[in-house]
């Protein structure tokens, strides 16, 4: 006798993609939208991903002699959750 095993096919591709993360920055002139996005493995990826661009930023100032005002990223899945928000100021350390 042959046995057949089924095995589940999941119903949509949506079950293995990787979901899409947007990297919105607030500052004293409103809100600038990501409108491309990343597609991270987890929450907590996408957040390293934002405190690294905070760093990079918050350089950039710097070096640019700018004000270092309010500016901050808000990490948004695309089911549209707050994950994170990450004010550039909380990247500083100090001793």
């Amino acid at each position: 006798m042959v046995k057949f095993v089924t095995t589940q096919v999941p119903k949509t591709y949506q079950e293995f993609a990787m979901p899409r993360y947007f990297f919105h920055l607030r500052d004293a002139e409103g809100l600038s939208v990501d409108r491309v996005g990343a597609f991270l493995s987890t929450d907590e990826q996408a957040r390293s991903e934002a405190v690294q661009a905070a760093k990079e930023m918050l350089a950039e100032k710097i070096l640019k002699n700018e004000i270092l005002d309010g500016s901050a990223f808000e990490v948004v899945r695309s089911d549209g959750l707050l994950i994170a928000r990450i004010p550039l100021k909380s990247v500083l350390r100090f001793k």
